[in-house]
């Protein structure tokens, strides 16, 4: 009997959460929710204008994510970490993911930025879903202004945080450090990757005129670089991965500060932070900018992918090889640098390659885990290519589509058709876009979505924001030296590469068809 009556409760309890759901936006009824199916791998590798219509049909999907209740708070600006949805319907199903991190708010902001830049695509996700403003660009105004609001109000409330944001529960009224666990911690690399979108923020309400809202965004970036020294640097050379905080309710002072959660000397997204740190850091002996580069140095290793037939792939060494460690080539132009970029693209083929020789239909990085039915969701971190890894890779059975984000940066054709690979994947499209991941036999999902599984790849699609970075470095004079040190840096590494004769592989394998699919998406 009570279980007879707790699986009644349960399914009443879907039914609710659907008929209150936030609606589905009627701007989507010419692109048909399962978009994926209408284009040809032919059409995405030869066709500009298959390309364009799919990127298109992609923004106006993953733009419903962004609706309030679903992917934000409409009253606070901040991003919701995520939703699950039901595994047999794509109906939103409990809980929603009520807390969020400076990581997820890189990728809204980005788009925030792109849409006051004047990128139509960004614009057109930013208002697809409701509430609809009548012009577009006054609902990313609306959101800054909320967004900035809410960052300003933490500072007030939590100063001895130094205005860099925790891992925090989201509300009407603003954001809260989650307790326990981040009540008095704060990561750097996470406000790294938002860093950067603040600072693109920033530029394009200034170079469109919306003067007032840029100050605001100016004085934030002022107080974080007044402040990152003091609350993460702990000398020679060492960055905090993790600080703990002794007073949080204190102004920003030395002694407030313990490190002792390791290091952040990753060279992978990471490397956003230490990047901030240097060019825009409060620095009272240079030479310990310079410490940084130093400490960094021995996680730099230069390793090689073997392919059977057509012989190595000179690669940058991952920590799991997940595509979430691409993370920086969307916000810092590290691509404008030759040896970089080389190195970038021989890590995106050793990517396609070990796939398509693996037969596995799809790309790895850490994503939430796949599962059957409803329920609880697990996050795995360590997915990747373990053969290219200094980490133990934990499986290599979850793909997820947001992985094809590097690849996208590196040859947009060739990363639409891993993307357009995985999305074909039965219950891997509903009336909120994309799904989190697939398990490679097609047997499960994992009923969830998420701003870094989703909208990273959107992101990447409107080509990132570096050209805005870019354009802030050369304002203020640091374009110079972060080109001197990312040169510098790989050319040590790598004086010569191997592989870069070898295209891009294309998928070998199809996701099987096991599931149904979601069935209000057509």
């Amino acid at each position: 009997m009570a279980l007879g009556c707790w699986t009644f409760c349960c399914f009443f309890l879907a039914l609710l959460v659907a008929f209150i759901a936030p609606s589905h936006c009627d701007d989507a009824a010419d692109v048909p929710c399962r978009f994926a199916l209408n284009f040809t791998r032919a059409d995405l590798l030869q066709s500009q204008k298959a390309r364009d219509d799919f990127i298109d049909a992609v923004v106006t999907w993953e733009g419903q994510f962004q609706q309030d209740g679903v992917g934000y708070n409409v009253k606070s600006g901040l991003t919701y970490d995520g939703h699950q949805i039901d595994d047999f319907t794509g109906a939103l199903y409990p809980p929603l993911h009520d807390f969020s991190a400076p990581s997820k708010e890189s990728i809204h902001i980005g788009i925030l930025a792109r849409a006051v830049n004047g990128d139509q695509r960004a614009l057109k996700f930013l208002n697809v879903a409701p509430p609809h403003f009548g012009n577009p660009i006054d609902k990313a105004i609306d959101i800054l202004t909320k967004k900035i609001t809410s960052f300003e109000n933490f500072n007030k409330n939590f100063p001895g945080f130094g205005g860099f944001l925790p891992w925090f529960t989201v509300t009407d009224s603003g954001c809260f450090p989650i307790s326990p666990g981040w009540s008095n911690r704060v990561p750097g690399l996470d406000n790294g990757e938002m860093i950067w979108s603040l600072m693109a923020t920033a530029l394009a309400l200034r170079n469109h005129g919306y003067s007032a809202l840029a100050t605001r965004y100016d004085n934030y970036l002022a107080l974080l670089r007044r402040n990152i020294v003091t609350v993460f640097y702990a000398g020679s050379g060492n960055i905090s991965a993790v600080t703990t905080i002794k007073d949080t309710k204190a102004a920003p002072y030395p002694g407030n500060y313990q490190f002792t959660s390791g290091w952040l000397d990753d060279p992978y997204e990471g490397e956003l932070f230490a990047f901030f740190m240097d060019l825009y850091g409060r620095w009272n002996n240079t030479a310990e900018r310079e410490a940084i580069w130093i400490k960094k140095r021995a996680k730099l290793v230069r390793t090689q992918y073997n392919t059977p037939k057509n012989g190595p792939i000179t690669v940058q060494q991952g920590f799991w090889f997940s595509s979430h460690e691409q993370w920086k080539y969307m916000e810092l132009p590290y691509l404008d640098v030759p040896i970089n970029r080389r190195v970038f693209l021989n890590g995106e083929r050793a990517r396609t390659w070990n796939s398509a020789l693996l037969r596995i239909p799809g790309l790895f990085a850490s994503v939430t885990d796949v599962r059957k039915g409803n329920g609880p969701m697990n996050y795995t971190s360590a997915l990747g290519i373990q053969s290219i890894a200094s980490q133990v890779v934990a499986e290599n059975t979850t793909i997820t589509p947001y992985a094809s984000f590097p690849v996208i940066l590196a040859d947009q054709a060739v990363g639409l058709v891993w993307y357009d690979n995985m999305l074909r994947g039965r219950r891997m499209q509903g009336r909120y876009g994309s799904t989190e991941s697939a398990k490679v036999d097609g047997t499960e999902i994992a009923p969830v979505m998420t701003w870094d599984s989703k909208i990273t790849t959107v992101l990447a699609m409107l080509g990132g924001i570096t050209d805005m970075t870019r354009e802030c470095l050369k304002r203020d004079n640091t374009y110079e030296r972060f080109y001197t040190i990312v040169e510098r840096e790989w050319t040590l590494k790598f004086p010569t590469l191997e592989g870069e004769h070898l295209p891009f592989a294309h998928p070998s394998r199809e996701l099987p068809q096991i599931l149904s699919d979601f069935p209000d998406c057509k």
